[in-house]
């Protein structure tokens, strides 16, 4: 093989360990039977119980219904990190399947032109470097290439020693954790996962939880083993089936399929370099709606376009119960005060925090223009109804659920927060307003919406015949001073605001206190 020549480097120190012991290099071919870390499964990743014994091998079965080849036995969740063990891995199972180590990949990898083929392909389809997380990202190749390149990249491996070692020879951020079971994962324009796929035990799970960390028109870059149906043993690579290790083996139907069931089109299928492996692209589909597109391209004015949103919510929500509450948001007119001071924001680059979404369609509206938006909930209560629309426009939202008090954001890093009609339900209105301050970029703005009791203010609801509500009627008023040492006062003055604003390093970009809604604007100076 050629990337032997390479060795020499690193080849003394190799021989020196085998010498000593230190490396077991005997066939360790595994008794699946008597393995506690395998597990019996009979099913294809389509869900097909199959009975048919592979061409190639009597490890595994075949496929009546996709043709993908599938190992009898898997190895279990709970045990891959100590499979995929650096020393284990890395190190002795590397060197007697006459694979290069660890340390030796990267040198290798890129004087024999892969790393050259990964770029040149991921280049056809990607013009500009955004975020890129790599699972199974092994020496790190291709995350020192892209880097290069000015991608912000992280990388994945099941191994914490592993992770560590990676780590310190790379200068990269390579995180310990199974795929997608590992937290914390910002969304990315690109997830690369090259030879991992098949080892997946639920290959399902696995590229659903690509879809959902990747941004709208994200890239998946999968280099897997396939076969075709011309495929024979004479011309097959001997580790393609490897039951120990590859849990999965498909055909080029076979992930096309798979793929277009989690939602991926497939935008190229390319020979790999120097191995049996192929490279597959594949985009996150463009989810079809019965949705005008120009709500991409929404005017100062959220009207009518904004009612017309709100209608087409509704179609999608009322199986879920969400359509009075919504049309009820018709009325409002917090989102398009808030909108009328935002429409100036290049929303695709914009990180929006939505605290108490409930059923507001607010931070869909955003997410529709590009914004990438984060909902804020004390209660799992909207789950569903939340991964239904999102799943069903193709929006880039996720949510938490967590009291507003201890946001887990870092610190200055949301450009903007919204908040309707939440704070006046909170005990402790200063901690909260602190907090939503703090995550807030230099210059990040603040929509909240509140109540104003000036005197001759009417305080009558059309909507609700006009009847006329009392100082009694509002739960608690929004606007909180510390001076007041969380006391309700009597009533809010325009002097009692701006107070409230100096002391919290905000100011006023848009507002209308008549209806009780605020743009408010972090200083610019603010830490």
């Amino acid at each position: 093989m050629q990337w032997r020549k390479l060795r020499s480097g690193n080849f003394q120190n190799l021989v020196t360990r085998l010498m000593n012991n230190e490396i077991n290099t005997e066939n360790e071919h595994v008794d699946f039977d008597t393995d506690a870390r395998f597990d019996v499964s009979e099913r294809c990743w389509c869900g097909w119980k199959s009975k048919s014994v592979s061409r190639f091998s009597r490890d595994y079965l075949e496929c009546e219904r996709c043709a993908t080849h599938f190992a009898r036995r898997r190895i279990k969740s709970e045990a891959v990190s100590s499979f995929y063990s650096y020393r284990g891995y890395w190190q002795k199972r590397q060197i007697h399947k006459e694979h290069p180590v660890l340390e030796e990949r990267q040198a290798i990898f890129v004087e024999d032109g892969r790393v050259n083929k990964w770029l040149t392909s991921i280049n056809k389809h990607i013009s500009t470097p955004g975020r890129v997380i790599e699972v199974g990202c092994a020496e790190g190749s291709f995350l020192i290439a892209l880097k290069k390149l000015g991608w912000k990249t992280i990388g994945i491996e099941p191994d914490p020693n592993t992770a560590s070692e990676v780590n310190k020879i790379a200068d990269l951020d390579v995180r310990p954790g199974v795929f997608p079971d590992v937290d914390n994962l910002p969304k990315a324009e690109l997830i690369v996962a090259c030879d991992v796929l098949e080892h997946s035990r639920d290959p399902i799970a696995f590229l659903k939880a690509a879809h959902r960390q990747l941004h709208p028109n994200g890239i998946l870059y999968l280099q897997l083993p396939l076969i075709n149906e011309n495929t024979d043993i004479e011309s097959l690579n001997t580790n393609v089936f490897d039951p120990e290790e590859h849990a999965f083996i498909f055909t080029r139907s076979s992930i096309a399929t798979i793929l277009n069931t989690c939602d991926f089109e497939v935008l190229e299928n390319d020979d790999s370099w120097q191995t049996s492996h192929e490279i597959t692209i594949a985009r996150k589909r463009k989810r079809t709606v019965n949705s005008p597109r120009y709500l991409a391209n929404l005017e100062e004015t959220f009207s009518p376009d904004y009612c017309a949103f709100i209608d087409i919510l509704n179609e999608l929500a009322e199986p879920l119960g969400l359509r009075t509450f919504c049309n009820w948001a018709k009325n409002w007119e917090y989102p398009r005060l808030w909108f009328q001071g935002l429409n100036r924001l290049n929303w695709k680059d914009v990180h929006l925090l939505d605290i108490g979404s409930e059923q507001s369609p607010w931070p869909w509206m955003m997410a529709l223009k590009g914004a990438h938006v984060t909902i804020v909930e004390t209660q799992t209560n909207w789950v569903n109804q939340w991964e239904a629309v999102r799943n069903k426009l193709e929006v880039d939202v996720d949510w938490v659920i967590t009291d507003s008090c201890q946001l887990p954001v870092e610190t200055a890093a949301i450009d903007v927060v919204t908040s309707l009609s939440v704070i006046e339900h909170q005990e402790d209105k200063n901690t909260a307003v602190n907090e939503t301050v703090r995550v807030l970029k230099p210059g990040g703005y603040l929509g909240i919406s509140f109540d104003v009791c000036e005197p001759g203010y009417d305080m009558s609801y059309p909507e609700w015949g006009g009847t006329p509500l009392t100082l009694a009627s509002f739960e608690k008023l929004i606007w909180f001073h510390p001076a007041f040492n969380n006391q309700q006062p009597p009533q809010w003055n325009r002097e009692d605001i701006e107070c409230f604003l100096t002391w919290h390093r905000l100011s006023t970009a848009h507002h209308n206190y008549t209806t009780g809604a605020a743009l408010l604007r972090k200083s610019e100076n603010a830490k």
